[in-house]
């Protein structure tokens, strides 16, 4: 018997394809087609326009032509809008579907061309995509008057001719990344559009054999389930007849229903799928075709849930539901409607789904304040999950932000794709640098768009970590990246898994009712509860952290004008009563919000992203310093310190005694000194020599140089703009040839120009001893035409320690500078901030910069060396990426510790907006004990003209401070603790406050806050 059924799964998969498939769809008969391509600038039109329903303003009035099937349509990037008459009629009974093929691959959902049905009066019926290419037209689950009393119908299709840049190998070096391309594209071609009976019960034999053979294939040979579905798969496909199809699937799904009525073990693991299609903002496509994707997407999902009542289906980013609202308002009403039945679930209560390690903590804070009021607004509910399935690491910051926003869980599978270690836990409290835990789910099938097939369902219980304590995961279904969604094949195979002797249970529930169970489940755990404790690091994607340096350079400007711009400007309104401009800022924020989606911000989207992400850039800076203009003429005053310790002088520093002198050096160099700090230049352009007069402690170690500049061939084994893999960093080549080198002064400062070759790209380092400050500095300017080069420069210094300080959000990371594990040695590059700050003993050392991500420190000895990622030159999705000019800074600080690296950063960081008139400040902090500061000030989002007030601990320890306010406040001025949606906190929630007890209000002049290791406190003052 064995040996009869051992061939029984490849007769099963001939069958499907040859004569089970092809006989869902049976030909009724052809349409007549006719076809326009947009052309004017090449960009979507209406489909208002499309139809004649109303006129684009300057854009050509559609001109529809017949159109042969089997023609090519469409350029890259091009669309075409089809038109589609034919007659289902009365003599058609049953399930009459319009069938089309664009021109697919089968693969690639989402990631090559797509198209959108609409009705003659502009209803979007449904998407298109390989795997949904048919239109019921008539029978249960046709949209109503499709067709009309003869059977007649009118259909449009939108179809976008988006080329496929995803191929295999994974990635192709393209040109078709950017819109106008003149490299050839092969067009797509309509190679099917008929209309065709849909036989439901082949589909359903399909779905059948679909679950039962695939869980053939996982059981094991020596499980008796096993060979009991193969021979029933095999009787199935004995009765079963192309000659007579219907008849013969009947016949084989009574073979198969009682293999199909076994239920699962009473043990059994249990999965909740949730219907989802996780969307990338932008990526192989623009901004633009996301909001078509969404439409496309959405349609179908809709269509889903009203033919199956049963199903969930989930949807994260404000953006995109924004998106609807304002694009496609009809389908946005169909989405409200299933959102107040908890069928279309709003997940994750972000603004878009970040990147989980670049932004600075308030930008992180606003991903969540803007992205929960845009839910609670529209919807009345709030998400209390964060949902971060695909982005490239998690600070340690954010278990504390998400339940300070209200949030109790977190969603990710991304650290399964780690190329070292195996993550220890699929459901675990996740505990934050502070200490803040929140309830974290992996969903084990580690993939965020599941098919629900046997093989997903067997690998996330043989791969779940807590089975001891736990019984139950996540699985979300649906094409994603580039959309699509669950399919009616996907949830057929839902239904007939849900009990299913061989597999896990299978339920359709929302991800609250998941997270519920499971979170209960471990709090029953007790002492068994795993814990994790810290950053969730991912061990890939680490060239995320420099690629496409604009991004991060454009992204960190914004931040530092949106901090002063919202200072000064609740400066004006509260002190001088101008209007606050909080329409502005909004937008403004919504803007850089959604350009640190996970594939913009970290670089790894398409040239036509980044172009115009740093156009869009470029005019948000222009429009925020016009803001601090405004608000500054508003404010008048004299001068003074308009900061304390809220923000960094906005004019220019006060003058300084202290001037640098200028000295030869032995070799032909330069030495600078001003006291303070002594720098010797060689000739050759490095730093020999870096004394800290205050300590007598050398900074440079015996025989090295800082200020290196190191190159690397960059060529990483799969993914170009995301990874830089270990084989990389081997063999540094430094870059010593100088073509030019003068001394350079500036008021009390001195420095040395040195100008570099490599390759064809130049480097331009201006290294200056700032008088007075203990801050020895460099600018760096890059004009880089290399491909796949990493550019790095070396910072040696003489520390010896075991870990280094890497800042994050609301804090730092400890990561450690040696590689006794294999954990460690994966860290061999990893995300920073504003600063790295090591030290030995009671000597540290601080380097800060004001436009870099990306770094790899180690112990060398006695000493430490901290290298900074400039640039690198990926040659996918971006053929050209980062080609042309970049200026970075950096400085290194001797003797500075945490709190003086934190305050070295701010200031390194504020733009220069000299010439402001300046006044008091609003509110500054008094230290008691510790190191706390103000990272914000801005006015309350509720209109009320409160301010509020963002404080954190900064070293990792305790701190007490007291808040004062500036005399214009007046006396009366009370102060309460809220959340990050300013809401008032209650004695319900077991976070720390600062100002205790929860919920307590008090005169501004009484407040003290306590703030604990890394803890952050949002203070809503009441003037």
């Amino acid at each position: 018997m064995h040996n009869h059924l051992s061939r029984t799964l490849e007769r099963l998969a001939r069958a499907k394809r040859e004569r089970i498939l092809p006989r869902i769809h049976t030909r009724l008969g052809g349409v007549e087609i006719e076809a326009w391509t947009v052309t004017d600038d090449g960009e979507p039109v209406s489909a208002r326009h499309a139809l004649g329903l109303a006129r684009d303003t300057g854009r050509t009035t559609p001109g529809y032509r017949p159109f042969p099937l089997g023609a090519a349509w469409g350029k890259a990037w091009s669309t075409t809008w089809f038109r589609i008459r034919g007659t289902a009629g009365p003599q058609q009974a049953g399930l009459i579907e319009l069938v089309l093929d664009l021109g697919w691959f089968d693969h690639s959902v989402g990631g090559h061309c797509e198209g959108l049905v609409f009705t003659p009066d502009g209803t979007i019926v449904k998407g298109l995509h390989p795997r949904q290419s048919d239109v019921r037209l008539k029978g249960d689950g046709a949209v109503p008057g499709l067709v009309d009393a003869d059977g007649a119908f009118l259909l449009y299709v939108e179809a976008a001719a988006n080329p496929l840049l995803l191929g295999l190998p994974p990635f192709v070096v393209t040109e078709h990344g950017e819109k106008g391309a003149e490299e050839p594209f092969e067009q797509f071609r309509l190679r099917r559009a008929e209309i065709a009976a849909f036989s439901s019960e082949i589909h359903a034999l399909c779905c059948d054999l679909d679950v039962l053979g695939g869980l053939a294939t996982e059981l094991r040979a020596d499980e008796p389930r096993h060979w009991r579905l193969l021979r029933g798969i095999e009787q199935a496909l004995d009765v079963y007849d192309e000659a007579d199809a219907e008849a013969g699937a009947r016949r084989a799904r009574a073979i198969l229903a009682p293999l199909l009525a076994t239920p699962a073990h009473a043990s059994a693991h249990r999965i909740t799928a949730v219907g989802h299609a996780h969307m990338d903002t932008a990526w192989l496509w623009p901004l633009r075709e996301t909001v078509r994707k969404l439409a496309r997407t959405v349609s179908n999902a809709l269509a889903l849930l009203d033919a199956d009542p049963a199903l969930v289906y989930t949807m994260s980013s404000a953006q995109h539901f924004s998106w609807l609202e304002e694009h496609y308002p009809d389908l946005f009403a169909r989405v409200r409607r299933h959102v107040e039945q908890g069928r279309f679930v709003p997940v994750g209560g972000m603004w878009v789904e970040a990147d989980g390690v670049i932004p600075t903590g308030e930008s992180m804070v606003r991903q969540l304040t803007y992205g929960k009021r845009y839910f609670i607004s529209r919807f009345g509910r709030e998400p209390r999950e964060m949902w971060l399935p695909d982005s490239f690491g998690y600070s340690g910051a954010l278990p504390q932000l998400a339940r300070r926003a209200g949030s109790r869980w977190f969603l990710t599978q991304k650290i399964s794709w780690n190329d070292t270690t195996v993550f220890p836990h699929h459901s675990f409290w996740w505990e934050g640098i502070d200490g803040t835990r929140i309830f974290t789910h992996f969903p084990p099938a580690e993939t965020y768009a599941a098919e629900v097939t046997a093989r997903e369902l067997r690998h996330a219980v043989a791969t779940f970590k807590d089975k001891a304590i736990a019984s139950h995961s996540l699985l979300p279904y649906g094409y994603g990246d580039g959309g699509g969604g669950p399919t009616r094949e996907m949830a057929e195979r839902l239904h007939r898994f849900g009990d299913l002797e061989g597999a896990p249970r299978v339920s359709s529930r929302s991800p609250a009712e998941f997270f519920q169970e499971a979170e209960a489940e471990l709090l029953e755990a007790g002492s068994l509860e795993p814990v994790y404790r810290g950053e969730l690091y991912l061990e890939l994607h680490r060239g995320t952290l420099t690629s496409q340096a604009a991004m991060k350079r454009h992204n960190r400007r914004c931040e530092s004008l949106l901090r002063a711009a919202e200072y000064l400007s609740a400066a004006a309104s509260t002190l001088r009563g101008a209007p606050y401009p909080r329409e502005d800022l909004d937008e403004i924020w919504r803007t850089v919000l959604l350009h640190q989606f996970h594939d913009i911000l970290p670089g790894t989207s398409i040239a036509w992203v980044h172009r115009e992400a740093r156009d869009t850039y470029r005019a948000t800076e222009e429009r925020l310093h016009e803001l601090i203009k405004q608000a500054g003429a508003a404010l008048g005053g004299e001068r003074a310190d308009p900061a304390g310790g809220v923000l960094p002088p906005f004019a220019a520093a006060n003058p300084r005694a202290a001037v640098v002198k200028v000295a030869d050096g032995e070799d032909g160099g330069t030495v600078l000194d001003d006291g303070l700090l002594r720098v010797v230049i060689g000739a050759d352009g490095h730093v020999t020599s870096l004394l800290d007069a205050r300590t007598g402690r050398e900074v440079v170690p015996p025989g090295r140089r800082l200020n290196e500049l190191q190159i690397f061939r960059d060529e990483p084994v799969r993914w170009d703009a995301w990874d830089v893999d270990r084989h990389v960093l081997r063999h540094p080549q430094v870059i010593d040839e100088v073509t030019n080198w003068r001394m350079i002064r500036s008021g009390p400062d001195a420095g040395v120009e040195v100008v570099r070759r490599a390759g064809a790209s130049t480097i331009t380092l201006t290294m200056w001893l700032r008088a007075g400050t203990g801050r020895f500095e460099t600018e760096c300017v890059v004009d880089w035409e290399e491909r796949e080069q990493l550019l790095k420069v070396a910072v040696p210094v003489r520390i010896m320690a075991r870990t280094a300080r890497f800042e994050t959000q609301y804090g730092y990371v400890e990561r450690p500078l040696l590689t006794n594990t294999a954990a460690e040695e994966a860290m061999f590059e990893a995300a920073m901030h504003r600063y790295v700050q090591v030290a030995d003993g009671d000597f540290g050392l601080a380097i800060v910069n004001d436009a870099m991500y990306g770094a790899d420190a180690r112990a060398d000895g006695d000493s430490t060396v901290v290298r900074l990622s400039l640039l690198r030159g990926a040659r996918f999705p971006d053929p050209r990426a980062d080609v042309g000019m970049h200026a970075f800074r950096w400085a290194v600080l001797p003797g500075a510790d945490v709190p003086a690296a934190v305050e070295a950063a701010y200031a390194f960081n504020t733009p220069d907006l000299a010439g402001l008139p300046q006044v008091a400040p609003l509110v500054r902090l008094e230290a008691l004990t510790g190191h706390a500061l103000i990272d914000w000030v801005k006015q309350a989002d509720d209109g009320s003209g409160d301010l509020v007030v963002r404080v954190y601990e900064t070293r990792g320890g305790r701190a007490s401070a007291r808040l004062h306010c500036c005399e214009e406040l007046g006396e009366g001025a009370v102060l309460w603790e809220t959340d990050l949606l300013e809401r008032e906190i209650g004695g319900e929630d077991d976070l720390p406050v600062a100002v205790g007890p929860a919920g307590s209000r008090r005169p501004v002049s009484e407040a003290r806050l306590d703030l604990g290791p890394f803890q952050v406190a949002t203070l809503r003052i009441a003037l």
